[in-house]
């Protein structure tokens, strides 16, 4: 199915979708609470490889290679790129500022998307993504308010890679919408692997990022199938047919989202700014997905 067949009601769906793959990895850092974002990150990126492989060789057969080959150099190095660089900037930042510092800076994902997709993809925001942009920044603001910490500047510039490199996976995701990503993304995870792994010596593992046991494996395989690999696939087929914006603003329900499971599974009650903050947030998205229809809606109706 191409970008012109895809419907953008079908895309929202698949990001949606996508979205509600990501907010599952709260949960799972539960089940392992003796391992560090390095090792989670390294074994969690190599099954995403695994997995997105697996699934092209089943999708494509023997033009599976041919189907790496199909993707522009530029394409498939920026895709990549991106995804290994942010999942690695994430778990750099968390290292070095508070997980609140990390979630607000990286709500500006949207900001950066809108800035360059004129560039990028041709894409120009209007009024309502621009609006929708700034609601949820100040939705997660508030979430993030009772424990928000500066920290220190080398972790406040490394936190801003973070937004910066999936506003470009996506820009690249929507540059090249005619072209199936995902072998792309499936390298990418590879990436992240070894890059989290020879990371993890840092933090004084003998092994690494790679030190971890069978049972955590165990667990991170079915991380990397259902928390990162599939929504991966439903993200890079929802980029077919919705703008960067709406892709990147979608993508903040995980503020509203991951606290939720936890809540409804473990009993872990939100506090009153993640609420108040996660409202906000719902209303953001759900202008960013409706907005322009509404107004053109309403445009027509007083034009008749």
């Amino acid at each position: 199915m191409t970008a012109q067949q895809q419907s953008y009601k079908t895309g929202v769906i698949y990001v949606l979708m996508a979205e509600f793959g990501w907010s599952l990895s709260g949960i799972f850092v539960r089940l392992m609470p003796g391992l560090d974002g390095w090792q989670i990150n390294c074994w969690r990126g190599f099954w995403t490889g695994v997995f997105l492989l697996v699934i092209l060789v089943a999708l494509y057969g023997r033009e599976t290679i041919a189907k790496f080959r199909l993707i522009p150099w530029v394409a498939l190095v920026a895709s990549a790129g991106f995804f290994a660089a942010g999942s690695t900037l994430y778990v750099t930042s968390l290292t070095l500022v508070s997980t609140a510092t990390v979630s607000v800076i990286g709500a500006t994902s949207p900001i950066f998307a809108g800035l360059l997709s004129p560039w990028v993809t041709g894409e120009k925001p209007g009024l309502t993504a621009w609006l929708s942009a700034a609601l949820a920044l100040s939705g997660v603001s508030i979430i993030a308010w009772e424990q928000l910490s500066v920290g220190n500047l080398i972790g406040i510039i490394i936190c801003v890679g973070v937004p910066i490199s999936f506003a470009g996976q996506t820009l690249s995701l929507r540059r090249y919408r005619n072209i199936d990503m995902v072998p792309a993304i499936c390298v990418g995870g590879f990436l992240s692997f070894f890059a989290a792994g020879l990371l993890g010596f840092t933090a004084g593992h003998a092994a690494g990022g790679f030190e971890v046991s069978l049972r955590n494996v165990s667990l991170l395989c079915a991380m990397g199938l259902l928390q990162l690999a599939v929504p991966l696939l439903f993200y890079a087929r929802g980029a077919r047919s919705v703008p960067a914006v709406t892709l990147t603003l979608i993508v903040m329900l995980d503020a509203v989202l991951n606290p939720l499971w936890p809540w409804l599974v473990l009993g872990e009650t939100p506090s009153q700014s993640d609420f108040i903050g996660g409202s906000i947030i719902i209303g953001a998205v759900m202008i960013s997905i409706f907005g322009g229809r509404w107004i053109g809606r309403g445009a027509r109706a007083a034009a008749g």
